[in-house]
């Protein structure tokens, strides 16, 4: 089984790849996970929940995919938008 994380950020913008299969969100994070250096998240929503707003806080439950290039590639599992 995969370990959980949870996460508290804002959501910097929302992103297609470049061949415009999927989008991805990206998410301000500055710090270490597991003691590798994160500068940023990028988190890949299920289809039905691809409704998330830039500039909005959230509390966020995810899985992690990989880190590559300082960056936190994690599924989201459910979040929460932060008030």
């Amino acid at each position: 089984m995969q370990d959980l994380i949870l996460v508290i950020s804002r959501c910097v913008s929302k992103r297609k790849s470049v061949k415009g299969k999927y989008s991805f969100y990206r998410f301000h994070f500055k710090g270490h996970y597991l003691g590798e250096k994160i500068k940023e998240i990028h988190l890949f929503p299920t289809e039905t929940e691809e409704n998330l707003s830039k500039g909005d806080d959230y509390l966020l439950w995810v899985r992690k995919r990989r880190v590559n290039s300082e960056i936190l590639e994690v599924d989201l599992i459910c979040f929460k938008k932060i008030i």
